[in-house]
């Protein structure tokens, strides 16, 4: 259901921005593009064609934003990554992404760029003059009462946490410019069922002092990670899964364009590409 209602929200906003398109694209438009960003390239095909039975003969252009996708290739170059036009779409997909859900998991293994993905967009942002907010921690790093507070047992005092602290800190932020809590580190269902009601519809964080922090309408909790292993059909159908399966190609010619070519040679020499 909650997969269901981002499509029909993407479906909403397309429609009212283009009022004389047929439904039947509109709705083609919103399933693909909502959809694809989370399939494996391998499973590309078969979402492909099951959308060709679904529309028969029917294409439909992807919407393509020319002014934030020029500065997209601009923060890319001032970052020193090459501009490729894959690494630009994963750019776009993902800012599209973020335009429908407030909590995103962007899945992929080490090299295939999601950091990188990360801060381009954040760039670009920047010199959009959005004026970004961006704050990162790794959950692993500190356990559960250190993430979220905890009221200590001899003297009843609260302790606040690490997230609770961000996310207030944030939600006390009056402009309007994009917010993120970007969550960096392996998934362990002894901290993340704690977040179920945040990313849901309820957005909402209940602390065990009772008090509740909400997200705002800019702001976004973002998940960079590796695997679902851990994850829960819970914590999966709470969140929208971005899946990055392929070399950032950009990001390792870049690195070898700024790197000594002795320590490229190591690198390969030790099987880490």
């Amino acid at each position: 259901l909650r997969a269901v209602k981002s499509v029909l929200v993407l479906a909403g906003a397309l429609r009212r921005s283009d009022k004389e398109r047929p439904e039947e694209q509109v709705l083609m438009h919103a399933l693909r593009d909502f959809n694809m960003p989370k399939i494996v390239t391998e499973d590309l095909p078969i979402f492909l064609g099951l959308l060709g039975d679904l529309f028969p003969g029917l294409e439909v252009e992807r919407k393509r934003d020319c002014e934030f996708e020029k500065a997209s290739r601009q923060s890319a170059l001032e970052l020193g990554l090459q501009p490729e036009d894959t690494f630009i779409l994963k750019v776009m997909q993902l800012e599209e992404l973020m335009a429908v859900r407030h909590s995103v998991f962007v899945v992929g293994n080490a090299g295939t760029g999601k950091s990188q993905i990360l801060k381009v967009l954040y760039r670009t942002y920047v010199n959009l003059g959005r004026n970004p907010v961006w704050n990162d921690l790794n959950p692993k790093a500190v356990d559960r009462d250190e993430l979220f507070g905890f009221i200590h047992r001899a003297t009843r005092e609260w302790k606040d946490g690490l997230l609770s602290s961000l996310m207030r800190e944030q939600a006390n932020i009056s402009h309007l410019g994009p917010k993120w809590i970007v969550l960096d580190g392996d998934i362990d269902p002894l901290w993340i069922e704690s977040l179920n009601t945040v990313m849901d519809d309820n957005k909402v964080l209940t602390l065990a002092n009772n008090e509740r922090v909400s997200l705002t309408p800019s702001m976004r909790l973002v998940f960079e990670i590796s695997h679902l292993q851990m994850a829960t059909p819970a914590t999966v159908s709470r969140r929208l899964i971005y899946f990055i399966d392929d070399l950032n190609i950009p990001a390792v010619d870049s690195y070898g364009t700024t790197q000594p070519h002795a320590l490229i040679r190591q690198h390969l020499d030790h099987g880490h590409w």
